[in-house]
């Protein structure tokens, strides 16, 4: 396996407080990895680590081979980042401010920055502190992108877009970096928008990775039987391997498979039934059912 990140137990604490907790992360070159969790989970310190901007308590971690501990030029270079909140000069022109950016990268993409200031609607000789908050962190996420990194890391990239620019920015991402092989590792909490563009995605839950999983694993098991039975079923019958959650829905059944759909379909069918029906979970579901209370 070719690994754009790889971690082990990497630790952040502050004083007492764990942060991030023995995070074993593995990041395939060319994919979009979306860590998600909810507010506080640890999301945004661990994208930070990785970019070599904040230094781990313990544990190690290798961006492209690199590591994280001691960023050199050439990490700069092939790594970019853009935080939550993102700061500019807000004196500055947007066009100076491209300019001064321009000049710290040997593979700046012109091309790519003029693009998007005008798909974004951003006028290059507005001052950056005259642009909305949405508007800022589109400039960052254009100027992140522009150094062509090799590794582009984003936390909650599309806050303050609305639904139109959320989806033109994803698409960017998939049409500059991951049609060319270059991988993309985001955090988010926003769940529906990232489900679409997302080879894995993994949950973290206060500072520790509590779930991993390829999407299309996830749509191929993670699935919802619904039965209405004619008389109520064995308390066994959804004691067995695979079978998350249970749900009483009325008088339906609701069962939550992560494995062996066929074997429990077949049981659930042997039995005298009014309705069963089978239908895929999206990730939002699946988020909330592993996040536990945290995620509801």
């Amino acid at each position: 396996m070719n690994l754009a990140v790889q971690t082990s137990a990497l630790t952040k604490k502050y004083e007492e407080k764990t942060v991030v907790d023995n995070l074993n992360l593995q990041v395939e070159v060319g994919s979009v990895f979306v860590l998600l969790g909810t507010n506080g989970a640890g999301k945004s310190t661990v994208l930070r680590m990785l970019a070599g901007l904040k230094r781990p308590t313990s544990g190690s971690g290798r961006c492209l081979g690199l590591d994280i501990t001691s960023p050199s030029v050439e990490f700069r270079e092939k790594i970019s980042y853009m935080g939550e909140e993102p700061s500019f000069y807000n004196y500055l022109h947007v066009g100076s401010l491209v300019s001064l950016c321009r000049g710290f990268y040997r593979r700046w993409d012109d091309r790519l920055v003029e693009r998007y200031l005008e798909e974004f609607s951003i006028d290059p000789g507005v001052k950056v502190g005259e642009l909305s908050q949405g508007m800022k962190n589109q400039l960052a996420l254009i100027l992140a992108m522009a150094p062509r990194p090799e590794l582009l890391i984003l936390d909650e990239p599309t806050t303050g877009f609305d639904p139109v620019k959320r989806r033109l920015s994803y698409n960017a991402l998939l049409e500059e970096f991951v049609a060319e092989g270059k991988t993309v590792l985001l955090a988010s909490h926003q769940v529906q928008d990232v489900e679409r563009i997302a080879d894995q995605v993994g949950f973290l839950r206060e500072g520790s990775l509590v779930f991993t999983c390829d999407m299309e694993e996830l749509r191929a098991k993670e699935k919802e039987i619904r039965v209405v039975f004619q008389k109520e079923p064995p308390r066994t019958l959804f004691q067995r391997p695979g079978v998350e959650k249970v749900e009483k829905d009325g008088a339906a059944y609701r069962v939550f498979i992560s494995d062996h759909l066929e074997e429990i379909w077949e049981e659930c069918a042997s039995l005298p039934h009014y309705t069963l029906e089978v239908t895929s979970l999206d990730l939002e579901e699946v988020f909330l059912r592993h996040m536990g209370g945290e995620g509801q």
